[in-house]
């Protein structure tokens, strides 16, 4: 049995001591408090202020795999530099926790993820951005949702074209930092939308094991200093960039060659610095 191997069955046996076979995000008290933490956060949006005449961001991000601590990360990660282009951003943080994690956030259970791409619809307005970001481990038409070690039902294009139907119209940045996530591309591909994805619709990611402290995806995309004066397409070139250099450095192959959908409505803004989402019209 090789490190890595030994590793992931350390993780899993762990996860299973720790969490309980009957654990499960549906029942008990941890249903009850992830209930109510969605709802604080609901309450907290509908706070902010709906007059403020510039472009706000609102970022859904979830991090729907509990066996690795990047997805959780990527999250932070995504919203420390969303809150640093718009201090008044709107947040919907949703998280399975990994082995040691705090379990502060709702769980990124279908069902939560689906209220809250309906709540972060009915709170864009057109001046708005919204992101949604989804990082976990994937495959072909897959992103896993995963809770205590245990899986359930996946999520593809089919279910995640249906949460996103009244983000339609909507300025939107889908973030899919999965294996083969590439192969949503096609059905999700919308004119207002922009989409960008870790892989191509036939190859892996890299960065996901259980220690990471980012995928590769989601550290190369935002940790840009140029990141406020760039436009999405120019951040994507650049992680496009460091991801390729990483991965022939560590000998990674095939190569995960990260993708990007422009949507014909959406070139109007995707083609502004990130900085100029946010100001005054």
């Amino acid at each position: 049995m090789n490190k890595r191997l030994l590793l992931t069955c350390i993780v899993v046996l762990s996860t299973l001591f720790f969490t309980g076979c009957a654990s499960s995000p549906y029942k008990g008290d941890g249903k009850v408090s992830s209930d109510a933490l969605l709802t604080q956060q609901f309450e907290v949006a509908d706070k902010r202020r709906a007059d403020k005449p510039e472009g706000r961001l609102i970022l859904a991000a979830f991090a729907m795999h509990s066996q690795s601590k990047a997805f959780r990360n990527d999250v932070l990660t995504a919203e420390k530099n969303v809150l640093s282009l718009d201090p008044h951003a709107i947040l919907f943080k949703l998280n399975n926790p990994a082995l040691g994690q705090d379990a502060d956030w709702p769980y990124a259970t279908a069902e939560n993820i689906a209220k809250v791409l309906k709540k972060a619809s009915a709170k864009a307005r057109p001046e708005d951005k919204v992101v949604v970001l989804m990082s976990t481990h994937g495959n072909v038409d897959v992103l896993s949702v995963n809770f205590g070690a245990q899986y359930y039902p996946h999520v593809n294009a089919k279910i995640l074209n249906q949460w996103l139907t009244d983000l339609r119209g909507k300025p939107t940045v889908l973030i899919l930092s999965a294996c083969y996530s590439g192969s949503f591309l096609q059905a999700l591909s919308g004119p207002n939308r922009v989409i960008l994805t870790a892989a191509a619709k036939d190859r892996t990611s890299f960065g996901c094991q259980f220690h990471s402290t980012n995928t590769y995806f989601i550290d190369a995309l935002f940790n840009q200093p140029s990141l406020p004066d760039s436009t999405v397409g120019q951040l994507m070139a650049q992680a496009q960039v460091i991801i390729d250099k990483k991965e022939r450095a560590q000998k990674l192959s095939p190569p995960s060659l990260p993708q990007i959908s422009i949507g014909s409505v959406a070139k109007t803004w995707a083609n502004q610095p990130l900085k100029d989402w946010v100001s005054a019209k």
